[in-house]
């Protein structure tokens, strides 16, 4: 998923946007403004705030309105008229990418279709009436694999922006090919994000302190990787237009700690130095739901749906994009996790070989922990 970066960094030494994203594959960069970056951008001796964006890279923690004017002709009776156009997009940058490509998902903020991806057209979306026009196609769910959802932003010099399609056969929506269109920051869905680094390795290798009292049920936890996910690939039940007004990005954390699955007090009168553990199950992995546990139904068009374990067979359903899930396991695997085989069982016997016989035992295996948050 997504580190950040501050928006500064980027301005100060610009040889920084060529740098791949960290864990490369399905991971990215966030840009986001920070306080020096806020700073710069006013006008009129500091007095008040620009908006117009003058350069590459776009800021996902802002939504940008691409602004153009059309004109009308006049007739005998009648004076030309100048009309002003202008749509919300929110700029995500493409995974497992770097910066320097500046290659994005241009997603519709506004109207009935708030929250969807806006797709290039292609030859076959072209009408034909006196000449050949492009129909522009209608925005559609996000899916990360889609290519027709991507586009290439480029800023020359001295010039406007100038978006063009990734794939050959693509023509991006209207908007975006209107040259002399300028583009601003809105105030709507202006929100802070604090810095990420992704996966902590030094964290994830060593093992987290065991030194806590038996007493404990586990150990502290420890956070060995921290992510952002734009909400595009957490999909809850409800409007998606809901959705993105509750929260642009989900916090994504990678936790471990150690944690009791089998507890067994000694006789006092026995003398027995063997230990049975008697058909103890051992999940591989599990998914909880907001605190419920849940199960894997189905995927489609790159979304995983999972949905609480409940009598009733009610429960609440959540859905994650398939590349959510691959960078979990991904995760988990180089810290030692192996993903494949079936959960197992254990039934064994150890043995204290110490001269005063035992009077607890306690088995904490290691476990990790992918959590989303608000």
């Amino acid at each position: 998923m997504y580190a950040t970066r501050f928006l500064s960094m980027y301005r100060k030494d610009p040889s920084f946007l060529s740098i791949p994203p960290p864990e490369f594959l399905y991971s990215g960069y966030l840009v986001v403004t920070d306080e020096e970056s806020e700073a710069e951008d006013v006008w009129f001796w500091g007095l008040l705030k620009a908006t117009r964006i003058k350069d590459l890279p776009f800021p996902q923690n802002k939504v940008f309105s691409f602004t153009y004017t059309t004109t009308s002709p006049g007739g005998p009776n009648r004076a030309s008229q100048t009309t002003t156009h202008s749509n919300k997009v929110w700029l995500v940058t493409v995974l497992g990418l770097p910066l320097s490509a500046n290659r994005y998902y241009v997603i519709c903020a506004e109207e009935k279709h708030q929250g969807q991806a806006w797709t290039c057209s292609t030859e076959e979306d072209m009408g034909i009436c006196f000449c050949t026009y492009i129909n522009d196609a209608k925005p559609k769910d996000f899916d990360h694999r889609n290519i027709y959802q991507q586009v290439l932003i480029s800023k020359p010099r001295g010039r406007d922006f100038i978006v063009n399609f990734v794939v050959p056969d693509g023509f991006p929506p209207d908007f975006l090919r209107r040259r002399g269109s300028s583009v601003h920051s809105s105030k709507k869905y202006n929100c802070q994000l604090g810095k990420t680094d992704g996966l902590d390795i030094s964290l994830q290798k060593p093992l987290p302190d065991f030194n806590f009292p038996l007493s404990n049920k586990c150990s502290a936890t420890v956070i060995a990787g921290k992510w952002y996910c734009p909400f595009v690939f957490v999909r809850e039940e409800g409007r998606l237009k809901d959705q993105m007004k509750k929260t642009l990005f989900y916090e994504m954390t990678l936790e471990q700690r150690w944690e009791e699955i089998y507890r067994r007090d000694s006789e006092e009168k026995s003398k027995d130095n063997s230990i049975k553990v008697m058909d103890l199950k051992l999940l591989k992995e599990e998914v909880s739901l907001y605190g419920v546990k849940a199960m894997k139904m189905d995927e489609t068009n790159g979304m995983i749906w999972y949905k609480q374990v409940r009598l009733n067979g009610e429960g609440l359903r959540l859905r994650l994009s398939s590349v959510i899930v691959e960078k979990m396991k991904l995760n988990q695997e180089n810290g030692g996790w192996n993903a494949g085989g079936e959960d197992a069982r254990m039934d064994k016997v150890e043995e204290f070989k110490g001269d005063n016989g035992w009077k607890k035992f306690v088995k904490h295996p290691i476990q990790e922990f992918v959590s989303f948050s608000v």
